[in-house]
This record gives structure tokens, C-alpha cells and sequence, in this order.
């Protein structure tokens, strides 16, 4: 009796515990849980991407800044996709905007994979603001390494890049700042 009473004491808590604790359904959380489909149909996940360096742009056809700065995203592509950089630009346009994707990728000439359907929500998964253009740099193991907020300029992005790949110049070089610009909220 007492060792049945015993038990029962110390199991309860025990299984209260193994109750109360989540239950992981295997799926992540926060930034590597980006999953959207591409131009094509295709759905991608940022997961699939770990072990290269990704450049992760939010973007919208109805954009000017983001017109403005996609040729230095297709020049990263061409300059860095054979080092095990991955280009991604992620469309914010809704139902209205969408059809013109197509137009905007044959015009820059975006040979890499263009995300649709993105949200402010995807933003905020990135710590990004509500604004547009913004774009992420995640290293090899899925961290974010630096954040731009608006228009972003050549060298800014080529820097980090480098940086993420291992090629940090000089005796003590420091990181590049880890977030430019500033927060512009989205019309």
C-alpha cells in the first residue's frame, strides 16, 4: 500500500511534466520556416538553402526603388551563384499586381528564383519592418548576418557577400555594419 501511494505520488508529477512540454511537430520556426512557392509553381524552403549564403530580397513590381536596385541583384547572381550564393527575390504583390512578374523578370532578366505570394508577415519574420525594398543576408547556417532596409547600393550587398564567404580583408577586418538604412513602411 504505501509503495502504491508512493508511486502514484511521484508519477503524477512526472506526468504532468511530459504533458505540459510543446509538442514539436518537426517543422521550424522564425526565418528558416520561409516556405513560398516560386515563379513557376515550385514551393521552396529557406531550410533547402542551408549551407550557402543567401541573399534574400522583398520586393514589388509596383516598387521604384525596387526596379531601381534589381540589377545589382542579378549581378550578385552572375558574380556569386558559382561560390555557393543564392539570390532569392521575394514579390510582395497582391492579386492585382501579380501578373506583372512575369514582365518584370524577362526585363531585368532574373535567372534565379523569384518567391510569390510574400507578406508583410514574411517581413517581420526577418525582423524587417513593413517597409519595401528590404533585403536579408543569412549565413551558411540560416542566421541572419545584416539587414538593409530600403534601396540597397552595390557595394553594400558585394561586401557582406564577401564577408559571409570568408573573404575578410586585412590584418583585423570588421564586420560590415549589420543593418543599413531605415524602416519605410509599404503604400
Amino acid at each position: 500500500m504505501v509503495w502504491s501511494r508512493l508511486y502514484g505520488v511521484l508519477l503524477f508529477p512526472i506526468l504532468f511534466l511530459l504533458l505540459a512540454l510543446p509538442v514539436r511537430s518537426g517543422a521550424q520556426e522564425g526565418p528558416r520556416a520561409l516556405e513560398l512557392s516560386d515563379h513557376a509553381g515550385q514551393v521552396r524552403r529557406l531550410e533547402e538553402f542551408r549551407g550557402q549564403v543567401v541573399v534574400l530580397n522583398f520586393w514589388a513590381t509596383w516598387c521604384g526603388p525596387c526596379a531601381k536596385e534589381m540589377p545589382i541583384f542579378v549581378e550578385t547572381h552572375k558574380r556569386y551563384a558559382e561560390r555557393g550564393v543564392v539570390m532569392l527575390a521575394a514579390s510582395l504583390d497582391d492579386d492585382q499586381t501579380k501578373a506583372n512578374i512575369p514582365a518584370f523578370m524577362q526585363k531585368y532578366k532574373l535567372t534565379f528564383p523569384v518567391l510569390v505570394d510574400a507578406t508583410v508577415e514574411h517581413l517581420h519574420l526577418f525582423e524587417m519592418g513593413d517597409g519595401l525594398p528590404s533585403t536579408v543576408f543569412l549565413d551558411t547556417e540560416g542566421g541572419v548576418f545584416a539587414r538593409i532596409f530600403g534601396e540597397v547600393k552595390k557595394k553594400d550587398v558585394f561586401e557582406r557577400v564577401e564577408w559571409l564567404l570568408g573573404d575578410r580583408k586585412g590584418r583585423n577586418p570588421k564586420p560590415p555594419k549589420p543593418v543599413l538604412g531605415k524602416i519605410t513602411l509599404a503604400p
